[in-house]
């Protein structure tokens, strides 16, 4: 694109969002280095860095630094702590809130306990309270938050993050989550499926730092999968992409019953490094007919990675070997089989993402 001078202010976006993403990237850069890496002219960086005074701060020498030659060099930084962003996580058993800076750094995490007939008015009363706590708890205004992330169980309508199927949560369906979490921050509510959010959080810093194309589990009671493509979560035409545990013919959910009836699954995978045969054969029919839903979204989609997460994922190597082994028989190619690194904090972590892809293209996109 050519920037003549008929395009003064898009040139001064441009040059204020690369300044940005250069400060937001570094813990600090000198004048020099930030004319070095926008190639920007000093003077044209020198006006952004003035008219950004809330974003960018200069940083002093510190005591102890060697004292340089002649004049020393401006130091500036990003402004992590200039605004924050919430990721919240809505599932039957627990809402759980993360406060993170503009860098995603954590600040504090607040849970409350709830259950799967816990109605929709209370569900939503908790949330907005886990909330407030964790902004308090951080020595946060919500008139700081620039995004409120929310990960939640069910299909959720990409248009307008309502929730369009619930069959874990009684009543759920039909929820309006940003119209109900309204005020909580001073930016918008974005809500998503806790299992792709999940995803993009192994995505971000978990399990698949290394992936783009990561097809993510929540394996548990129930079934779902998040999709990752390129880096990006992909929901479908309706938000019901990875839905795969709607599918009942495929039979995990008898194979969970084995569980249920050994004692639950913290025994069972007791029983499995004990060397127990019957607790080994219940694992082995969990995976396999885990692998029959699960690989048929490998075939469709062709991961680099699969994560393993959800209540069972605290098996590790247990659950995960025999789901690669599985996997190696119905797919076409070997893929790798990991499991999550986030646990039961993958799907808030997701929101947090959100919230903070929502905050940074508003920063440095134009």
């Amino acid at each position: 694109m050519t920037l003549t001078g008929q395009d003064p202010s898009l040139l001064r976006r441009l040059n204020a969002a690369a300044v940005l993403r250069a400060l937001h990237a570094a813990d600090e850069l000198t004048l020099t280095q930030l004319v070095k890496i926008t190639s920007i002219s000093r003077a044209t960086v020198e006006d952004v860095i003035a008219g950004l005074p809330d974003l960018v701060q200069e940083v002093d020498m510190q005591v102890g630094d060697p004292r340089p030659v002649g004049r020393p060099a401006k130091r500036y930084r990003f402004r992590a702590e200039a605004g924050h962003v919430v990721g919240v996580d809505i599932g039957p058993h627990k809402v759980l809130a993360i406060t993170a800076d503009l860098k995603g750094r954590i600040l504090d995490r607040r849970r409350t306990s709830v259950t799967p007939e816990t109605g929709t008015a209370d569900r939503i009363a908790a949330t907005r309270a886990v909330v407030r706590r964790t902004l308090r708890a951080a020595g946060v205004d919500g008139g700081q938050v620039r995004a409120l992330g929310v990960a939640t169980t069910g299909v959720v309508d990409p248009a307008d993050g309502r929730i369009l199927i619930s069959d874990r949560l009684p009543g759920w369906a039909g929820v309006d989550l940003p119209t109900e979490l309204k005020g909580l921050a001073e930016g918008p509510v974005l809500v998503g499926n806790d299992t792709n959010l999940a995803a993009l959080a192994e995505h971000w810093r978990g399990a698949a730092v290394d992936a783009g194309d990561v097809l993510c589990l929540l394996a548990g009671r129930s079934l779902a999968a998040g999709l990752l493509i390129g880096g990006k979560v992909h929901q479908g035409r309706n938000g019901a992409a990875g839905e795969i545990g709607v599918m009942r013919a495929f039979g995990w959910y008898t194979a969970f019953d084995r569980f249920l009836a050994f004692g639950g699954s913290d025994r069972v995978f007791e029983a499995v490094q004990a060397g127990d045969a019957e607790a080994t054969a219940i694992v082995r029919a969990f995976a396999r007919d885990l692998a029959k839903g699960v690989g048929a979204a490998v075939l469709t989609m062709d991961p680099e990675l699969v994560v393993l997460g959800g209540g069972l994922s605290g098996a590790g190597e247990l659950l995960a070997a025999p789901l690669r082994e599985e996997l190696a028989d119905l797919c076409l190619f070997p893929v790798r089989v990991v499991t999550s690194e986030l646990g039961a904090e993958s799907a808030a972590l997701g929101a947090v993402r959100l919230a903070l892809d929502h905050v940074e293209h508003a920063l440095f996109g134009v």
